[in-house]
């Protein structure tokens, strides 16, 4: 019996607009809910720009963020479990980050989403993410004037980097991937995004279904990038959307169809029906 449903939003649930749930995919939750699955949503966002998603999908119970940094439950409106980064640890990294690269840079910290409105340039130029949901995330941002001095002394959910040159952000990602304490993964070709090493999807799953009595044989998963693996190989039901990268394919038990085509219904439906 499936009893916990994870969801990736960006390229996953939400629709090719990365606004909307779909009429198909709020169905097939609703459907979900009422035998009884609480629903799950796993994201690279921090707890301010997720909110245009629960008032299309109310069902949603649980919301593990930052890729697994934090679990907020919905209904208690508390944080469940969380694994931050201290200011001690990734200070020396994020003021390599501003003085070494073009880079637009998020911070999130308690929830919120810090950037450096000097380098939003790095970000609103990318043509990947579509205009309407760049404007709309933009908008749900804080911009200060220091992001060092915003960090410091503070616990860090996580950081992501934005850099559209590509041999720029290979440079990054190699200096990166040796920094030994940190969880690297990316959702987009010119993002990359760390938090505290062992965190990640797989790990905010784990500890939300121990706290809840639920196993990785009563789980569900679905994602689309690199930073939803570790959650797709944790649980029983886990599949990848069509449109998803090849590590997420080979991570992931089952293929569905893609967001646009309500490919979350279609693997919830494929196995809910038979419990």
């Amino acid at each position: 019996m499936v009893k916990m449903i994870a969801l990736d939003l960006d390229g996953t649930l939400m629709y090719t607009d990365h606004l909307t749930v779909t009429e198909g995919n709020r169905n097939a939750l609703k459907f979900a809910h009422e035998k009884g699955a609480k629903i799950a949503v796993a994201t690279g966002r921090t707890l301010a720009i997720i909110d245009g998603v629960f008032q299309q999908a109310p069902e949603i119970d649980y919301i593990m963020y930052s890729n697994g940094a934090g679990v907020f439950d919905r209904r208690s409106n508390e944080i469940i479990c969380k694994s931050f980064m201290s200011f001690d640890f990734c200070g020396d990294i994020l003021k390599t980050l501003l003085t070494e690269y073009e880079a637009f840079i998020e911070l999130y910290i308690d929830g919120v989403d810090y950037i450096d409105a000097k380098r939003i340039k790095y970000f609103d130029g990318n043509e990947i993410l579509p205009k309407e949901f760049l404007e709309k995330l933009t908008v749900q941002m804080t911009a200060v004037d220091d992001l060092y001095e915003t960090a410091r002394g503070k616990e860090i959910e996580k950081l992501t980097i934005y850099i559209p040159d590509k041999k720029e952000f290979g440079r990054a990602w190699n200096w990166l991937s040796g920094i030994d304490g940190i969880e690297l993964a990316s959702s987009l070709p010119i993002s990359m995004e760390f938090t505290k090493k062992g965190v990640n999807k797989g790990y905010a799953l784990d500890a939300m279904c121990k706290a809840l009595g639920i196993t990785a044989d009563e789980c569900m998963a679905f994602g689309d990038a690199g930073n939803d693996c570790e959650m797709l190989k944790y649980s029983r039901y886990s599949f990848a959307m069509e449109n998803a990268t090849e590590e997420c394919k080979a991570s992931a038990k089952y293929l569905t169809k893609s967001n646009g085509e309500d490919g979350v219904a279609h693997g919830i439906m494929q196995i809910m029906r038979k419990n």
